[in-house]
């Protein structure tokens, strides 16, 4: 199967990471991209194997497109830190990658 690659772009989400993270754990790796948090959010993602970076932006676009740079998969998968993959999704975006052989 392809590499998949999570993206979540995060500011102060201490209480929504680890369920976000954990629910993207089918995903190869897991970029988050800071922009500027002050709690323990960095600390959170790293100690879950998250690669993270920091970038301070209030601009969307430069905060995604770092995200992508960032990323090494064939396949990025973007994901609101108050988001969750549901099993049956997880399921569905295996699927479509692996039929794509």
């Amino acid at each position: 199967m392809s590499k998949v690659s999570a993206i979540v772009i995060v500011k102060d989400g201490e209480n929504l990471i680890k369920d976000c993270i954990n629910s993207v754990s089918f995903c190869d790796e897991v970029v988050v991209i800071d922009a500027g948090s002050h709690d323990k959010t960095l600390d959170i993602a790293k100690n879950m194997g998250a690669k993270v970076y920091i970038l301070e932006s209030d601009n969307f676009s430069t905060l995604r497109n770092f995200g992508l740079e960032k990323a090494t998969g064939e396949w990025v998968f973007y994901i609101d830190v108050d988001e969750r993959v549901t099993p049956s999704l997880r399921d569905e975006i295996k699927n479509q990658i692996s039929n794509l052989k």
